[in-house]
This record gives C-alpha cells, sequence and structure tokens, in this order.
C-alpha cells in the first residue's frame, strides 16, 4: 500500500524547497516523487522553523581589541581549510 503524505511531509518538501528551490534534489532528500514533491510545494511557503541565535551582549571595543591583538592567529585557516570550505563551496553551488 502507498504511503499518504502527512502535515509534517508537506512541511518537510517545503522547508526543503526553500533551501535548494530544486523539485528533484527535494524529492530525492525527502524520499517522494519528483511528480509529489512539485504537487505540495506552496507557493509564498515561509519557514515554520524558527532558529534563535543566543546573544552573549555587547563587548567594549577595548576588549575586542585586545581579543584581536593576543589572538588573531585564531582567524588563520590551515591549507586543509581552505580546500574544505573550496569544496564545501562547490557543493553548494551544483
Amino acid at each position: 500500500m502507498a504511503r499518504r503524505v502527512t502535515e509534517e511531509d508537506i512541511v518537510n518538501i517545503n522547508e526543503a524547497y526553500l533551501i535548494c528551490k530544486n523539485y528533484t534534489k527535494v524529492a530525492e532528500s525527502t524520499g517522494w516523487s519528483t511528480s509529489t514533491v512539485k504537487k505540495y510545494i506552496i507557493d509564498g511557503y515561509t519557514s515554520q522553523r524558527k532558529v534563535s541565535i543566543p546573544t552573549i551582549g555587547p563587548l567594549p571595543l577595548e576588549d575586542i581589541v585586545d581579543f584581536l591583538k593576543n589572538h588573531s592567529d585564531l582567524t588563520l585557516l590551515t591549507t586543509d581549510e581552505k580546500a574544505g570550505i573550496e569544496a564545501l563551496w562547490i557543493e553548494m553551488i551544483v
């Protein structure tokens, strides 16, 4: 017996479509057919998943400058990290 599309499936389909804007990729990632994905895409859909980024409050400028003077090497990437970022960008472009 064929599986039925639930409300949660519809949300998952639309959330995935918001990210990649590609019916085929959404179908592959959700396990539904491309035609099912197309059928359940909601025009003008906005994400129902809220992400909150915690804040730690503003830091005084002198603290930021002091941190950068003492720890600026933390912002330097290794060769492997640079290659990893380049690979990620290529994946995101595809």
